[in-house]
């Protein structure tokens, strides 16, 4: 019997939240994934594969990033300034969220799984080099190789003259400690799922396969998976989401 699958409105302090969960288990213990959105997106849409989630009898916390949704702010002219501010929220509000459930005793055996589209994914892969609570998480379209990046933020706003402060490297320095390229070990054989499409004009397919070769033969990387989505740009279609629900389903349940 196909349960209804119901969406409720929370604010953590000041994050605003969809929790998405079948009504039936809303007060009950099941695994919890976090999803994160893309750069100038908005939690409501990424409804379609929470509800996807949900229907595997998971709890999904979809939360507006700082500058996004019903935070929508201004864009910094300094390229990338308010998009590394947006993720760093992601990763400063991660434990406030994962908490609330934790303390009412509503996460399944501790089953926390971590995903997201984008600017999301890449919130996912510094996530991972931080929470090793996380069981399982998907990097869709986003590159665990932050610095990467960033340079090649930096060197196209150059080349186009754009201006950007000279110790931009500096003010966003955090990112050293959060980059999962630096340190691949703290996978820790937790399964990992990436997807990208080989044409994705905003976040190159390299950054994030080169990364996937690179730890392969390795114990801690004996978990992840990568996806090519030949031809495919910087774009989720249904059946990707089919896809991740089915791996947060195996790795949670």
């Amino acid at each position: 019997m196909k349960l209804m699958v119901k969406i409720y409105q929370r604010n953590f302090q000041d994050v605003p939240v969809l929790e998405v969960v079948e009504e039936e288990y809303r007060y009950k213990k099941v695994p919890l994934v976090v999803f994160y959105h893309g750069w100038r997106s908005e939690k409501e849409l990424v409804l379609t594969q929470a509800r996807k989630l949900a229907a595997k009898h998971i709890r999904v916390v979809l939360p507006d990033a700082m500058n996004h949704g019903k935070r929508l702010e201004d864009v910094s002219s300094i390229p990338s300034f308010t998009f590394w501010n947006s993720i760093q929220g992601n990763l400063s509000e991660f434990e406030l969220i994962v908490g609330f459930y934790q303390k009412r005793d509503l996460i399944k055996d501790g089953k926390i799984g971590v995903g997201g589209y984008s600017m999301g994914g890449m919130t996912t892969g510094a996530l991972m080099t931080q929470h090793p609570e996380i069981t399982a998480a998907t990097i869709i379209m986003g590159t665990p190789n932050l610095n990467a990046y960033a340079k090649l933020v930096r060197y196209h706003a150059k080349n186009h003259g754009i201006y950007v402060p000279r110790d931009m490297k500096m003010l966003t320095s955090w990112i050293d400690n959060y980059d999962l390229n630096l340190q691949p070990e703290k996978i820790n054989k937790r399964p990992l799922l990436f997807w990208h499409g080989t044409v994705d004009e905003r976040i190159p397919y390299e950054e994030s396969k080169d990364f996937f070769d690179k730890i392969q033969g390795n114990d801690y990387a004996e978990q992840v998976a990568f996806i090519t989505g030949y031809k495919a740009g910087h774009l989720v279609e249904p059946p990707l989401m089919d896809k991740i629900a089915n791996f947060f389903e195996y790795y949670l349940w």
